[in-house]
């Protein structure tokens, strides 16, 4: 079993919804962890740390690996997660549709 600690960028809810589906997704995944305040995540199990940041990246996720190791024997304190105020929505997440409603200035005769 190993530790993963990834370094996302994680701007908004949706980013972090997003990420946590990516890597949700892998086989062999014990635990999952994040802190956005450090912009981290810390994954636990018998996961390829390569095929991680990869799939994060095809996703428009920036990630790379801080740290791969053991996990530890004795448990980190065990803190109550935080909510941190996140925006809804980002720029990078958010979709903009731009409509032209202008006449061609191309014609055929």
């Amino acid at each position: 079993m190993k530790k993963i600690v990834l370094k996302v960028s994680v701007m908004c809810t949706k980013c972090k919804i997003c990420i946590m589906t990516i890597i949700s997704k892998f086989d062999g995944i014990v635990s999952i962890a994040m802190d956005v305040e450090k912009s981290t995540v810390t994954i636990v199990g018998e996961v390829d740390a390569v095929g991680v940041v990869k799939a994060l990246r095809k996703a428009k996720k920036p990630a790379e690996i801080v740290s791969v190791g053991d996990p530890d024997k004795k448990e980190e304190d065990k803190k109550k997660p935080e909510d941190c105020k996140l925006p809804p929505c980002c720029n990078t997440c958010r979709t903009a549709v731009v409509w032209l409603d202008e006449p061609s200035a191309c014609t055929i005769s």
